[in-house]
C-alpha cells in the first residue's frame, strides 16, 4: 500500500475540511483521513494503486488552493 501525507497551510483549515468531507469516498483502493489543526490541514491518503494516489493528491491540492482563493474574495 502506498501512502502520502499532505500538510497544507490554510487560513481556516476547519472550514476547508468541512467543505471537502462530503466528497471523501473511502473504498477498498483508497482511504483518506483529514485533520484540521491551528493553521494546517493534514490529509493522509493511502492507496493500493500508485496512479490513484497521485490523482487524489493532485485533486486535494487543487481543491484546497481553490477554496483558499474563494476565501480571499469573501
Amino acid at each position: 500500500m502506498y501512502e502520502a501525507t499532505l500538510k497544507l497551510k490554510c487560513a481556516r483549515p476547519e472550514t476547508v475540511k468541512q467543505s471537502l468531507e462530503p466528497d471523501i469516498r473511502n473504498d477498498e483502493i483508497v482511504q483518506t483521513e483529514m485533520n484540521a489543526e491551528k493553521d494546517t490541514l493534514s490529509i493522509v491518503i493511502k492507496s493500493k494503486k500508485l496512479n490513484y494516489l497521485k490523482a487524489v493528491i493532485n485533486s486535494y491540492i487543487s481543491l484546497v488552493s481553490m477554496l483558499e482563493e474563494v476565501e480571499k474574495i469573501e
